[in-house]
């Protein structure tokens, strides 16, 4: 039976196509996995975590896992409908027709483009920190900043099957180091007497808001699973394998973050529970502890690894999304160009080029690790609009082009509830009022919606062929 959304989709017209086949379900997996940065995540967010939730943030990390799951089962039933590089675009112009599909798109791209802007910015300072305690070197951030930007943009022009295979082996190694730590603080820690206290919610440094506020944080981990759905149209047998990819990444990586939420509380300890939450940089603490400071060294060269593997593959997932977008003209169609090679080198060169002016732009005006905040919220307040707007979709979508395929609990219970769950980070994200510049964003993020709406109001006049074109989904 032909697929109702592809055939609804289909264009007589052949523009920019991407490699197909370029990479398998591992593949995928890997450049998913690697966009949640597992090291980069715990590293950042365990401090903020703790601050609300305390010695029982594995109660909110919990609660993470099970709401990015219900995230992914929404985004896996699009997946086996529509391959596309487009995503939440595509997804939801099927979901909620053209004008919303834009919309998302627009939002989408916005909160993508500020995957390359926050990571250089990070890695550029962590690293220029990184050489001056290790040989008192003193190499301003920005020098890093500009070489990592032409290192990822000339990984990124081989392909994405060689951004698969360098995202592997970083992963591996940030996810091995990490593990080691874990054991060692496991075994010469408090574990037998912590057990499984810090799975119990009256443990929460501020009852259930506590709960709620290490949530928030414990979801944005999770912010980059949905990326293995950019890979649509380079992914062998993508109806079958990005599902695959997209539970794998959440659970496998999501475990990982269960059990590094629990040994932090461990190498803690209950009754250390205000130092846990006073140390901006817990797992420096538990590495100079438990590795002694002469090996403390590696931890830094792990987060390192972890950024660079996290930019390689969320870079990768906002270059398709601004292909996908040009390739049917909402932005410019150079955009939608691949070479010969099916690349899309166009896109991930203005791609390098905007992060590099935000990074420095960003890092001048608030310190590179400002900037990284800052671009971190607006990703962040964007992808969870995002997966409460494709979770909504999902459910008129199969109700209303496969009836016959139709789950009142996945396509129905499993949606409302993930949505429901997602407006505690957006009220975390809220209030209380950040300090500046963080508390820009929701107006930011507001600003650009009603820019996106006037835009559209242009095109819709002017130029309704591309309204007619959207939703294209490339492949058979």
């Amino acid at each position: 039976m032909a697929n109702k959304a592809v055939e609804r989709a289909r264009t007589p017209e052949s523009e920019g196509r991407l490699h197909s086949d370029a990479i398998g379900v591992v593949g995928a997996v890997v450049i998913s996995m690697a966009f949640m940065g597992p090291a980069t995540a715990v590293f950042f967010n365990t401090n903020p975590m703790a601050a609300g939730a305390g010695f029982a943030l594995p109660v909110s990390m919990l609660l993470a896992l099970v709401t990015s799951v219900l995230v992914a089962s929404s985004i896996a039933a699009f997946a086996r409908k529509i391959p596309a590089a487009g995503f939440a675009y595509t997804y939801n112009t099927f979901g909620f027709g053209k004008r919303g599909g834009f919309l998302s798109g627009w939002i989408l791209v916005f909160s993508y483009s500020m995957v390359g802007p926050m990571l250089f910015s990070g890695m550029g300072a962590f690293a220029s920190q990184f050489v001056k305690t290790q040989w008192n070197l003193d190499i301003s951030w920005w020098v890093f900043a500009v070489v990592i930007i032409a290192v990822v943009w000339g990984i990124g022009a081989l392909g994405i099957n060689r951004s698969a295979e360098v995202a592997l082996i970083f992963l591996v190694l940030e996810i091995g180091v990490m593990g080691v730590l874990f054991v060692t603080i496991i075994s010469r820690g408090n574990a037998s007497a912590t057990g499984l206290a810090p799975f119990n919610p009256a443990n929460s440094l501020k009852g259930l808001s506590g709960i709620g506020i290490g949530l928030l944080w414990g979801i944005l981990n999770f912010v980059g699973f949905e990326s293995a759905a950019t890979l649509g149209e380079e992914t062998r047998d993508p109806r079958r394998n990005i599902p695959i990819a997209l539970y794998t990444s959440v659970v496998v990586i999501g475990i990982y973050f269960v059990i590094a939420s629990w040994v932090v509380a461990v190498g803690f300890g209950k009754s250390h529970t205000a130092a846990l939450v006073a140390d901006t940089t817990p797992w420096s603490t538990l590495a100079n502890r438990f590795w002694g400071t002469n090996l403390a060294w590696i931890l830094s060269v792990t987060v390192l690894n972890s950024i660079f593997a996290n930019v390689i593959s969320g870079s990768n997932a906002a270059v398709r999304v601004l292909f996908a977008m040009g390739r049917e003209g909402i932005f410019a169609r150079a955009l939608g160009r691949a070479n010969s090679s099916g690349t899309p080198l166009v896109a991930l060169s203005a791609y390098a080029v905007f992060s590099l002016i935000l990074c420095l732009g960003g890092g001048l005006a608030w310190g590179p690790f400002g900037a990284y905040g800052f671009y971190g919220s607006i990703l962040g307040l964007g992808m969870v609009i995002i997966y409460i707007l494709l979770s909504l979709a999902l459910i008129r979508f199969y109700r209303r082009d496969y009836p016959a395929e139709w789950n009142p609990l996945r396509h129905g219970v499993f949606p409302i509830v993930a949505s429901v769950l997602l407006l505690l980070p957006i009220a975390g994200l809220l209030y209380p009022i950040p300090a500046y510049p963080n508390n820009l964003v929701p107006y930011i993020m507001v600003a650009w919606i009603i820019i996106g709406i006037a835009y559209l109001t242009v095109i819709s006049r002017r130029r309704p062929d591309i309204l007619d074109a959207m939703g294209r989904a490339m492949g058979e």
